[in-house]
């Protein structure tokens, strides 16, 4: 599906998988990570700093991550493709 359709086929078909998995983490270590991606790193450091805030807040007022540590549950999805 996410292999070119014109020319000789150098593939067979596509498998996919999905495999759920978890990461324990803390409120500060998720925002930490947050932090680092794109999207946050491209805004200004005061609004930065208050997504953040917002961010915490809300993991602070969860029952599931308000208490130390917790689990983020994790999908991660793989595609292969065989060389024919």
């Amino acid at each position: 599906m996410h292999l070119p359709r014109t020319g000789e086929a150098r593939f067979g078909s596509a498998e996919q998988a999905l495999f759920p998995h978890g990461q324990s983490r803390t409120a500060d270590s998720l925002v930490a990570t947050l932090a680092t991606r794109a999207g946050m790193l491209v805004l200004p450091e005061q609004e930065r700093q208050a997504a953040l805030g917002r961010i915490r807040a809300y993991l602070a007022g969860r029952p599931e991550t308000a208490l130390g540590e917790f689990t983020l549950p994790m999908l991660t999805g793989v595609l292969r493709a065989r060389r024919l």
